[in-house]
């Protein structure tokens, strides 16, 4: 896209590599009255273009020509170069930008073109698909396209003002002079009603005017943090305080949304209402999008330990950082900006001055400090280029209360004049402009031409100069067999890592992992954990290339890996040197490194780089609050409440039923039924599925036999929604199937990833969608069924006598078609051809089925439970000792409540090596 100082622009998007002036400069915005502005412009310096636009922003200069309120537009013959902006909101900031419609460029073969480009080429309109130099338009339908678009807007200039608030100073000033001085000649009875005396008011309100602008600006300055009202210049302080990504948006609108919602969208980080409301303020628009099955801590997030990289594509713009595959190599998108650190430049290579030129550190960063300078003093830099290319020029200068006006010229050409004043030390980002360098040594030379009325000195400060190349803020080009594929393209020689292990300054071992010794409960001490890359999986199966390692310390006993560790803290060592985060115990208290924490600062004398921590100090069990400060929590959706205000897009859960707020409101109930209402839009059942899963390997594939993994999920309120153990210690075998494929039936298909374990099906078809696996029963005459969905556990399968204890789990989504049928768990079946008898733990209880004359008979076992409702969960344990328990879990903090234990007096019941599904119509 263009890149702008404010009226000069560089012309990558038209095609060719010149330069085109449309400026219009200087555009001036002066408040002429009380919230009314006046805006003048100059001609413009070329005169191919078709139409001119004046756009009005509240938020910011406008990012493109319907970026705002257009408040005109002319065309040559009825062109003007002056608007009266009235009736606008007082005490508010408005920037304006004027647009003006150009035409492409003709196509020229010696330019190089880059994939949006556009050109005409005999009377026709074309934009370029890929990257090339010298394709004729019309020629390569793979090089161009043709475009029905035949002008673009191109930003001519801009200006901003303030909209003043009538204070009626003026009038406020004419009453407070004694009625002697401003009656009116004319006036014969000393009575004055109103003002009377209008040229004295006239005189009065060129005053009054100007205080009228000094308390808006005051009344303005109350209000600095409002986003809403402040100036874009605080609102790009405010994003650099909060550390937000660059670029921000283009619009202005967007960027005062992003730095608004920062400490919201940063509190909701990984949430579905985080990600959604990141999305918002970045873009513009709403979104929509699948949860995805696991949301784990998100340093600990596994990668995809075989990934499907992309085939470059010419028409994609890729960001530094991101993998593609060309010609059976993978690539790498690098930044080819060149940051210069101006004081690594030092010394100066010419010095015009009695003052020094030094460098200098604060909390602002480094820079080149020019001391005790005078008007007209400067200094020059020389530095080194190595790529012949056209760049983006840019520098960080700090800004101070004595800086100076400063001018900055390239090879002795000025390019930038920039008013370094403010009212406290702190920095500002300039565009420099595009310019065509060569490689080899160029030279900065900064002058001090004058100073701000309010700076009491001349100095100066560089703290960084930045050469992009035009557009490697995203690769254009191929990864290889370019000239310049190597400025944007680096080759990776081995797979990316797909854990991200960092060590944790509060845990002090990898991100938030910690070891336990069971028996004692005590934590192993910090570095007993280790990370191990290039691990190579065994044969036959698939996981993450970087793995955590440990040794077990003491034969022979039990330990647990946890992914939630408690804090760690030691005693303090004057000898040792801190980093930021770690937490030490010093005089019974515990303290936190807010910086780095060399020999000789002690916790509570040197406050600069210690303050107290909440932290109990010999904690040994899981720390919640490391979810919320390294984490990503799983989003919970909580029941409606009538003393809670709803924002829009807030989601509630009501009754049985999910819905989502369209509206604001506070104490208007959901609708009862699944239907929407003026406030509320209805968002399906209130189901919750978390799938987890946790696995315990050694590097040869075999289980390790004393130790056990632990994997905690917390929501956004740090409590614990489910805690899965992956145990080496038990013997017993795991299948589980999450029906995460869709399939039109899972007859004779895998049970999950396992190869050995399939679906057996009867009595109709099963199919997937949705992540569920649903009956579809074929019913006989009478409109009775009996159709299941089996499998043969290989850790059962040998069982003839029923001494083999198992677990079986499964979650009711939705209720059969048939509200006569029923559904659950069906086990102990010997012969699924036949189905004579088999137990079925149902909605409501527990049953043995048996076919008798044709009819399958239900004979219930124990007693009844309270139904089970769509979304919780059953489980099935026998101890193969005859005894079966039922338990139910909830989505109300996940609690798992027994709702049965039975136990048969015959063993003849409790045999059949089959489970799965049924759904039966009796």
């Amino acid at each position: 896209m263009a890149q702008y100082g404010l009226d000069f622009y560089a012309l990558s998007r038209y095609g060719a590599d010149v330069r085109v002036e449309y400026s219009v400069e200087p555009v001036t915005a002066v408040p002429t009255d009380s919230c009314t502005i006046q805006l003048t412009w100059s001609p413009s310096k070329e005169d191919n273009w078709v139409r001119l636009r004046l756009v009005r922003s509240p938020h910011g200069v406008p990012g493109d020509a319907d970026d705002g309120d257009v408040l005109m537009e002319s065309d040559h013959q009825g062109l003007v170069a002056t608007y009266l902006d009235t009736n606008l909101v007082p005490g508010r900031y408005y920037y304006y930008a004027v647009y003006v419609s150009a035409p492409f460029l003709a196509w020229s073969s010696a330019s190089t073109y880059q994939p949006g480009d556009c050109v005409t080429y005999n009377g026709v309109s074309y934009i370029c698909q890929v990257t090339h130099n010298g394709v004729i338009p019309g020629g390569a339908a793979s090089a161009w396209s043709v475009t029905t678009t035949a002008t673009t807007w191109v930003r001519a200039g801009s200006a901003a003002s303030m909209s003043v608030a009538d204070h009626r100073y003026a009038e406020r000033m004419y009453h407070l002079l004694p009625p002697a001085y401003r009656t009116a000649a004319e006036e014969i009875t000393g009575l004055e009603e109103g003002i009377s005396n209008q040229t004295l008011a006239k005189y009065l309100s060129l005053q009054g005017f100007e205080f009228d602008v000094m308390k808006t600006e005051l009344d303005n300055m109350a209000r600095l943090r409002d986003q809403q009202r402040s100036t874009i210049t605080q609102t790009e302080r405010a994003a650099d305080t909060l550390g937000l990504e660059r670029p921000l948006s283009n619009r202005a609108v967007l960027r005062r949304r992003r730095v608004d919602n920062s400490t919201l969208t940063n509190r909701r980080k990984g949430s579905e209402d985080g990600l959604r409301q990141l999305i918002r303020d970045m873009t513009g628009w709403d979104a929509e999008f699948n949860r995805t099955p696991n949301l784990l801590i998100d340093q600990d997030q596994s990668g995809i330990w075989h990934p499907v990289y992309q085939d470059w594509k010419a028409g994609i713009r890729y960001a530094a950082g991101e993998y593609v595959l060309y010609g059976g190599q993978i690539y790498r998108a690098k930044s080819a900006a060149k940051v210069i650190s101006a004081p690594s430049l030092l010394p100066a290579t010419a010095i015009q001055s009695q003052g020094q030129v030094m460098a200098q550190t604060d909390k602002i960063g480094s820079r080149v400090f020019a001391k005790d300078f005078r008007d007209g003093d400067s200094f020059t830099l020389t530095f080194t280029l190595d790529t012949t290319a056209t760049y983006d020029v840019a520098a960080l200068y700090t800004t101070s209360y004595d800086y100076s006006i400063m001018t900055t010229a390239l090879d002795g050409q000025p390019i930038n004049t920039f008013d370094g004043y403010f009212r406290t030390v702190a920095s500002a980002t300039v565009n420099l402009g595009r310019l065509s360098l060569t490689a080899g040594q160029h030279t900065l030379t900064y002058t001090s031409r004058g100073k701000n009325a309010a700076s009491g000195g001349w100095q100066m400060g560089v703290n960084t100069v930045t050469f992009t190349p035009i557009d490697s803020r995203s690769a254009p080009v191929a990864p290889a067999g370019q000239p310049d594929s190597n400025l944007f393209w680096e080759p990776v020689t081995s797979t990316p890592r797909d854990w991200s292990l960092q060590p944790n300054t509060v845990t002090l071992d990898p991100s938030t992992w910690w070891l336990r010794k069971d028996g004692a409960a005590a934590r192993m001490p910090p570095g007993t954990l280790g990370i191990q890359s290039g691990m190579t999986p065994v044969s036959g199966s698939q996981y993450a290339g970087t793995s955590l390692t440990f040794t077990t310390p003491t034969a022979g006993e039990s330990y647990t890996l946890s992914s939630i560790s408690p804090a760690q803290t030691r005693a303090w060592d004057p000898t040792v040197t801190y980093r930021v985060g770690n937490l030490v115990t010093y005089t019974n208290r515990t303290w936190e490194a807010t910086a780095t924490a060399g020999s000789g600062q002690v916790p509570g004398k040197s406050k600069d780089v210690w303050r107290p921590s909440l932290v109990t100090a010999g904690q040994v069990t899981p720390d919640a609050s490391l979810v919320t400060s390294y984490g990503v929590p799983i989003p919970r959706v909580y029941t409606w409440t009538p003393d809670r205000t709803y924002a829009r897009h807030d989601v509630v859960a009501y009754g049985r039923y999910r819905f989502e707020a369209v509206t604001p409101s506070q104490g208007i109930r959901p609708p009862a039924t699944p239907q929407d209402s003026a406030v509320w839009s209805f968002a399906g059942g209130d189901v919750e599925m978390l799938t987890a899963s946790a696995h315990a390997r050694l590097s040869n594939g075999t289980k390790i036999p004393n130790l056990a993994c632990e994997i905690a999920w917390y929501d956004d309120s740090a409590a614990l929604m489910a805690n899965i153990d992956s145990s080496g210690r038990s013997s017993a075998g795991v299948l589980y199937d999450r029906f995460d494929v869709n399939r039109d039936d899972l007859k004779a298909t895998s049970v999950g990833a396992t190869d050995t374990e399939t679906w057996t099906t009867t009595g109709g078809r099963w199919p997937v969608t949705g992540g569920a696996a649903h009956a579809e029963g074929s019913a006989a005459p009478g409109g009775t069924y009996l159709t299941t969905l089996l499998t043969r556990p290989s850790a059962i399968s040998s069982d003839t006598t029923g001494s083999k204890p198992f677990t079986l789990s499964a979650t009711f989504l939705s209720r059969p078609a048939d509200p006569l049928a029923m559904q659950g768990i069906a086990f102990f079946i010997t012969d699924p051809a036949s189905l004579k008898v088999f137990t079925l733990a149902a909605r409501d209880g527990l049953y043995r089925i048996s076919l008798s004359g044709g009819l399958y008979q239900a004979v219930r076992m124990g007693a009844a439970w309270t139904e089970f409702q769509d979304g919780e969960r059953l489980t099935v344990s026998y101890n193969g000792a005859r005894t079966i328990s039922v338990k139910k879990s909830t989505g109300s903090r996940y609690g798992v409540t027994e709702v049965l234990r039975f136990t048969n007096s015959s063993d003849t019941d409790m045999v059949g090596t089959y489970v799965g599904l049924a759904e039966i119509k009796r």
